[in-house]
């Protein structure tokens, strides 16, 4: 009886090893590759001036009947460089696309960052959360974007 324990507990322990293929997802040695792909919007503002044109801290939300939701679409263009599009969607409204041109992607460990063409951090990806934030000058002057969303 006793051989037939050790037996059984030598069999659960060499069962439960994981082979290396099981070890789940292999990272991309492309960031690019790592981060594109499509993020659920769960905020977003956009300023001109210092003043909100449009705040939503979360989303979807319903307000009066209508549903606002919005994604942000990362797509790699080629190694270490992606493009930005948000898409923002109103009941009963067209959808609005707004291209926001394209990123460096670095890598810092797990974590991710997109960089203007001046080199400044605009967004950080940690455990498939994108947060952004930029800002520049337009015609009407100052604006500010910034929005969080979940891969």
């Amino acid at each position: 009886m006793k051989n037939v324990l050790i037996l059984l507990l030598a069999l659960v322990t060499f069962a439960s090893c994981k082979k290396d293929s099981e070890k789940g997802e292999v990272t991309p040695k492309d960031p690019a590759t790592a981060v594109a792909g499509t993020y659920k919007l769960s905020s977003f503002a956009y300023e001109v001036n210092g003043k909100s044109v449009v705040t939503y801290k979360t989303l979807p939300v319903t307000q009066q009947g209508v549903t606002v939701s919005a994604t942000a679409e990362m797509e790699k263009t080629s190694d270490g460089t992606v493009s930005l599009v948000l898409l923002l969607k109103a009941t009963g409204e067209d959808d609005q696309q707004l291209d926001l041109g394209e990123y460096e992607v670095k890598a810092n460990g797990a974590n991710y960052g997109l960089f203007s063409d001046g080199g400044s951090q605009i967004a950080e990806i940690k455990a498939g959360k994108l947060v952004f934030e930029a800002s520049g000058t337009s015609e009407d002057g100052s604006v500010e974007i910034r929005f969080e969303g979940k891969k």
